[in-house]
Protein backbone atom coordinates (compact mmCIF):
# COMPACT_ATOMS: atom_id res chain seq x y z
CA UNK A 1 0.00 0.00 0.00
CA UNK A 2 1.93 2.98 -1.29
CA UNK A 3 -0.49 5.73 -0.33
CA UNK A 4 -2.56 5.98 2.85
CA UNK A 5 -4.38 9.17 1.84
CA UNK A 6 -8.12 8.77 2.58
CA UNK A 7 -7.64 5.08 3.37
CA UNK A 8 -9.81 3.88 6.26
CA UNK A 9 -8.09 2.08 9.14
CA UNK A 10 -9.99 0.22 11.87
CA UNK A 11 -7.84 -0.36 14.95
CA UNK A 12 -8.92 -2.34 18.01
CA UNK A 13 -7.26 -1.58 21.32
CA UNK A 14 -6.62 1.93 20.04
CA UNK A 15 -7.33 4.00 23.15
CA UNK A 16 -3.77 3.42 24.36
CA UNK A 17 -0.46 1.75 23.63
CA UNK A 18 0.39 0.43 20.20
CA UNK A 19 -3.15 0.90 18.88
CA UNK A 20 -3.15 4.58 19.80
CA UNK A 21 0.24 5.10 18.18
CA UNK A 22 -0.96 3.35 15.02
CA UNK A 23 -3.94 5.70 14.86
CA UNK A 24 -1.75 8.80 15.03
CA UNK A 25 0.88 7.46 12.61
CA UNK A 26 -1.66 6.47 9.99
CA UNK A 27 -3.61 9.66 10.59
CA UNK A 28 -0.49 11.71 9.84
CA UNK A 29 -0.20 9.77 6.59
CA UNK A 30 -3.69 10.87 5.61
CA UNK A 31 -5.76 7.88 6.72
CA UNK A 32 -9.21 8.09 8.25
CA UNK A 33 -9.38 6.26 11.57
CA UNK A 34 -11.95 4.08 13.32
CA UNK A 35 -10.92 3.80 16.95
CA UNK A 36 -12.18 0.77 18.87
CA UNK A 37 -11.55 -0.01 22.51
CA UNK A 38 -13.30 -1.33 25.59
CA UNK A 39 -12.30 1.70 27.69
CA UNK A 40 -14.83 4.44 26.97
CA UNK A 41 -13.04 7.31 28.72
CA UNK A 42 -9.64 6.67 27.14
CA UNK A 43 -11.32 6.10 23.77
CA UNK A 44 -13.08 9.47 23.84
CA UNK A 45 -9.88 11.22 24.92
CA UNK A 46 -7.93 9.66 22.05
CA UNK A 47 -10.67 10.57 19.59
CA UNK A 48 -10.57 14.21 20.73
CA UNK A 49 -6.77 14.31 20.40
CA UNK A 50 -6.88 12.78 16.92
CA UNK A 51 -9.45 15.28 15.72
CA UNK A 52 -7.46 18.10 17.29
CA UNK A 53 -4.51 16.92 15.20
CA UNK A 54 -6.66 17.23 12.08
CA UNK A 55 -7.36 13.52 11.59
CA UNK A 56 -10.81 12.43 10.47
CA UNK A 57 -11.90 9.80 12.97
CA UNK A 58 -14.78 8.10 14.71
CA UNK A 59 -14.81 5.88 17.79
CA UNK A 60 -16.76 2.80 18.80
CA UNK A 61 -16.68 1.15 22.23
CA UNK A 62 -15.84 -2.45 21.37
CA UNK A 63 -15.36 -5.61 23.38
CA UNK A 64 -13.40 -7.86 21.02
CA UNK A 65 -14.29 -10.91 23.11
CA UNK A 66 -17.92 -10.35 22.11
CA UNK A 67 -18.68 -11.26 18.46
CA UNK A 68 -21.77 -9.02 18.36
CA UNK A 69 -19.67 -6.07 19.50
CA UNK A 70 -17.10 -6.64 16.74
CA UNK A 71 -19.86 -7.11 14.17
CA UNK A 72 -21.31 -3.76 15.25
CA UNK A 73 -17.87 -2.21 14.77
CA UNK A 74 -17.68 -3.57 11.22
CA UNK A 75 -21.20 -2.40 10.40
CA UNK A 76 -20.53 1.13 11.64
CA UNK A 77 -17.13 1.36 9.95
CA UNK A 78 -18.53 0.49 6.52
CA UNK A 79 -21.72 2.48 7.03
CA UNK A 80 -19.80 5.61 7.96
CA UNK A 81 -16.89 5.49 5.51
CA UNK A 82 -18.17 3.20 2.75
CA UNK A 83 -14.98 1.15 2.56
CA UNK A 84 -12.28 -0.14 4.90
CA UNK A 85 -8.69 -0.63 3.76
CA UNK A 86 -6.81 -1.53 6.95
CA UNK A 87 -7.97 -3.67 9.86
CA UNK A 88 -5.72 -4.02 12.89
CA UNK A 89 -6.81 -6.80 15.23
CA UNK A 90 -4.60 -5.31 17.90
CA UNK A 91 -6.50 -5.45 21.21
CA UNK A 92 -4.80 -7.76 23.67
CA UNK A 93 -4.20 -8.54 27.32
CA UNK A 94 -1.38 -9.97 29.38
CA UNK A 95 -3.34 -12.85 30.91
CA UNK A 96 -1.75 -15.29 33.31
CA UNK A 97 -0.83 -15.42 36.93
CA UNK A 98 0.37 -18.59 38.61
CA UNK A 99 4.05 -19.55 38.70
CA UNK A 100 3.28 -23.01 37.26
CA UNK A 101 1.16 -23.27 34.14
CA UNK A 102 -0.93 -26.09 35.59
CA UNK A 103 -1.87 -23.86 38.53
CA UNK A 104 -3.15 -21.06 36.30
CA UNK A 105 -6.89 -20.81 36.79
CA UNK A 106 -9.27 -21.84 34.06
CA UNK A 107 -10.73 -18.35 34.28
CA UNK A 108 -7.34 -16.90 33.30
CA UNK A 109 -7.18 -19.26 30.34
CA UNK A 110 -10.66 -18.30 29.20
CA UNK A 111 -9.95 -14.59 29.63
CA UNK A 112 -6.70 -14.77 27.68
CA UNK A 113 -8.16 -16.76 24.80
CA UNK A 114 -11.40 -14.74 24.72
CA UNK A 115 -9.46 -11.53 24.05
CA UNK A 116 -6.16 -12.48 22.42
CA UNK A 117 -7.43 -15.32 20.22
CA UNK A 118 -11.18 -14.96 19.79
CA UNK A 119 -10.76 -11.19 19.56
CA UNK A 120 -8.73 -11.81 16.41
CA UNK A 121 -11.12 -14.53 15.23
CA UNK A 122 -14.07 -12.16 15.61
CA UNK A 123 -12.20 -9.46 13.71
CA UNK A 124 -11.45 -11.82 10.84
CA UNK A 125 -14.99 -13.21 10.85
CA UNK A 126 -16.66 -9.78 10.68
CA UNK A 127 -14.25 -7.91 8.41
CA UNK A 128 -12.76 -10.45 6.00
CA UNK A 129 -15.95 -11.22 4.01
CA UNK A 130 -16.54 -7.48 3.63
CA UNK A 131 -12.95 -6.79 2.60
CA UNK A 132 -13.00 -9.57 0.02
CA UNK A 133 -16.36 -8.45 -1.33
CA UNK A 134 -15.26 -4.84 -1.85
CA UNK A 135 -12.34 -6.22 -3.94
CA UNK A 136 -9.85 -3.40 -3.44
CA UNK A 137 -6.37 -3.38 -1.98
CA UNK A 138 -6.60 -3.88 1.77
CA UNK A 139 -4.58 -5.27 4.67
CA UNK A 140 -5.65 -7.14 7.77
CA UNK A 141 -2.97 -7.04 10.45
CA UNK A 142 -3.02 -9.27 13.52
CA UNK A 143 -0.86 -8.31 16.48
CA UNK A 144 1.22 -11.23 17.73
CA UNK A 145 4.35 -11.27 19.88
CA UNK A 146 7.82 -12.72 19.99
CA UNK A 147 6.42 -14.64 22.96
CA UNK A 148 4.40 -16.63 20.44
CA UNK A 149 7.63 -17.99 18.97
CA UNK A 150 9.96 -18.15 21.97
CA UNK A 151 8.19 -19.02 25.20
CA UNK A 152 9.16 -17.24 28.45
CA UNK A 153 8.39 -19.61 31.36
CA UNK A 154 6.43 -16.92 33.22
CA UNK A 155 3.86 -16.23 30.49
CA UNK A 156 2.15 -19.51 29.61
CA UNK A 157 -1.30 -18.20 28.73
CA UNK A 158 0.04 -15.22 26.83
CA UNK A 159 2.51 -17.37 24.86
CA UNK A 160 -0.21 -19.85 23.93
CA UNK A 161 -2.55 -17.14 22.68
CA UNK A 162 0.08 -15.40 20.59
CA UNK A 163 1.26 -18.68 19.08
CA UNK A 164 -2.35 -19.25 18.02
CA UNK A 165 -2.51 -15.80 16.40
CA UNK A 166 0.64 -16.52 14.42
CA UNK A 167 -0.72 -19.85 13.19
CA UNK A 168 -4.16 -18.66 12.11
CA UNK A 169 -2.79 -15.53 10.42
CA UNK A 170 -0.46 -17.62 8.30
CA UNK A 171 -3.34 -19.92 7.33
CA UNK A 172 -5.43 -16.85 6.42
CA UNK A 173 -2.53 -15.62 4.27
CA UNK A 174 -2.51 -18.90 2.34
CA UNK A 175 -6.28 -18.73 1.81
CA UNK A 176 -6.05 -15.18 0.48
CA UNK A 177 -3.29 -16.23 -1.90
CA UNK A 178 -5.47 -19.07 -3.19
CA UNK A 179 -8.27 -16.59 -3.87
CA UNK A 180 -5.88 -14.23 -5.65
CA UNK A 181 -7.46 -11.51 -3.53
CA UNK A 182 -6.18 -7.93 -3.33
CA UNK A 183 -6.56 -8.30 0.44
CA UNK A 184 -3.31 -9.12 2.20
CA UNK A 185 -2.59 -10.51 5.67
CA UNK A 186 0.23 -9.41 7.95
CA UNK A 187 1.51 -10.06 11.46
CA UNK A 188 2.72 -7.25 13.69
CA UNK A 189 5.41 -8.12 16.23
CA UNK A 190 5.67 -5.22 18.71
CA UNK A 191 9.29 -4.68 19.66
CA UNK A 192 12.20 -5.16 19.38
CA UNK A 193 12.09 -4.90 23.18
CA UNK A 194 9.34 -4.98 25.81
CA UNK A 195 6.85 -2.31 24.74
CA UNK A 196 5.83 0.44 27.14
CA UNK A 197 2.06 -0.13 27.18
CA UNK A 198 -0.68 -0.87 29.71
CA UNK A 199 -0.46 -4.60 28.99
CA UNK A 200 0.92 -5.28 32.46
CA UNK A 201 -2.19 -3.69 33.95
CA UNK A 202 -4.65 -5.64 31.83
CA UNK A 203 -6.55 -6.66 34.95
CA UNK A 204 -8.27 -3.29 34.93
CA UNK A 205 -10.48 -4.63 32.14
CA UNK A 206 -10.88 -8.18 33.36
CA UNK A 207 -14.54 -9.27 33.54
CA UNK A 208 -15.77 -9.96 37.07
CA UNK A 209 -17.01 -13.41 36.06
CA UNK A 210 -13.49 -14.36 34.91
CA UNK A 211 -11.65 -13.03 37.96
CA UNK A 212 -9.93 -15.55 40.22
CA UNK A 213 -8.14 -14.70 43.50
CA UNK A 214 -5.53 -17.32 42.66
CA UNK A 215 -4.27 -15.28 39.72
CA UNK A 216 -2.24 -12.91 41.83
CA UNK A 217 0.74 -13.32 39.53
CA UNK A 218 4.12 -11.91 40.46
CA UNK A 219 2.92 -8.48 41.55
CA UNK A 220 3.62 -7.02 38.10
CA UNK A 221 1.05 -4.36 37.25
CA UNK A 222 3.21 -1.89 35.37
CA UNK A 223 6.37 -1.67 33.32
CA UNK A 224 8.11 -0.24 36.38
CA UNK A 225 7.11 -3.31 38.39
CA UNK A 226 8.61 -5.41 35.61
CA UNK A 227 11.82 -3.38 35.70
CA UNK A 228 12.15 -3.75 39.47
CA UNK A 229 11.75 -7.51 39.26
CA UNK A 230 14.27 -7.72 36.41
CA UNK A 231 16.81 -5.88 38.56
CA UNK A 232 16.31 -8.53 41.25
CA UNK A 233 16.37 -11.49 38.84
CA UNK A 234 18.98 -10.55 36.20
CA UNK A 235 20.66 -7.59 37.90
CA UNK A 236 19.65 -4.91 35.40
CA UNK A 237 16.77 -3.01 33.89
CA UNK A 238 15.63 -4.22 30.48
CA UNK A 239 15.50 -2.28 27.22
CA UNK A 240 12.12 -0.78 26.36
CA UNK A 241 10.44 0.14 23.07
CA UNK A 242 7.99 3.04 22.78
CA UNK A 243 4.66 2.27 21.04
CA UNK A 244 5.42 4.97 18.46
CA UNK A 245 8.38 2.89 17.29
CA UNK A 246 6.10 -0.11 16.78
CA UNK A 247 3.64 2.01 14.82
CA UNK A 248 6.46 3.25 12.58
CA UNK A 249 7.58 -0.34 12.00
CA UNK A 250 4.04 -1.28 10.97
CA UNK A 251 3.69 1.76 8.73
CA UNK A 252 6.98 1.18 6.90
CA UNK A 253 6.26 -2.53 6.52
CA UNK A 254 2.81 -1.89 5.04
CA UNK A 255 4.33 0.56 2.55
CA UNK A 256 6.37 -2.39 1.29
CA UNK A 257 3.51 -4.92 1.51
CA UNK A 258 5.47 -7.00 4.01
CA UNK A 259 3.91 -9.95 5.79
CA UNK A 260 6.14 -9.76 8.87
CA UNK A 261 5.96 -6.29 10.43
CA UNK A 262 8.86 -6.47 12.84
CA UNK A 263 12.15 -5.25 14.19
CA UNK A 264 13.96 -7.91 16.19
CA UNK A 265 16.62 -7.60 18.84
CA UNK A 266 19.71 -9.77 18.46
CA UNK A 267 18.61 -11.79 21.51
CA UNK A 268 15.14 -12.48 20.18
CA UNK A 269 16.48 -13.41 16.76
CA UNK A 270 18.93 -15.84 18.38
CA UNK A 271 16.17 -17.28 20.57
CA UNK A 272 13.93 -17.94 17.58
CA UNK A 273 16.77 -19.39 15.53
CA UNK A 274 17.90 -21.67 18.37
CA UNK A 275 14.35 -22.85 18.99
CA UNK A 276 13.65 -23.87 15.41
CA UNK A 277 17.08 -25.38 14.87
CA UNK A 278 16.54 -27.31 18.09
CA UNK A 279 13.17 -28.47 16.85
CA UNK A 280 14.72 -29.82 13.66
CA UNK A 281 17.55 -31.44 15.60
CA UNK A 282 15.20 -32.86 18.21
CA UNK A 283 17.03 -31.27 21.15
CA UNK A 284 15.37 -30.57 24.48
CA UNK A 285 14.18 -26.94 24.75
CA UNK A 286 15.59 -24.49 27.28
CA UNK A 287 14.46 -21.01 28.40
CA UNK A 288 15.92 -18.43 26.04
CA UNK A 289 17.30 -15.10 27.20
CA UNK A 290 15.33 -12.71 25.00
CA UNK A 291 15.36 -9.69 27.33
Amino acid sequence: MKDFTSKVAVITGSASGVGRSLAFRLGRAGAKIVLADIEHGALEATLAQLREAGVEAIAQVTDVANPESVEALAERSFAHFGQVHLVFNNAGIGAGGAANIWDTSLKAWHWGFNVNVFGVVHGMHSFMPRLIKQNVEAHIVNTASGAGLVFPPSAGVYCATKAAVIAMTEVMHFHLQALNSPVKAAILFPGPHVVDTGLFNSGRNRPAELTDPGDAGHGIKSLEDMQNIMVQVIGRRIDVTHPDEVAETAYQGLLEDKYWLQVMSDKLEKGIRDRYEGLIAGTTPYPADIL
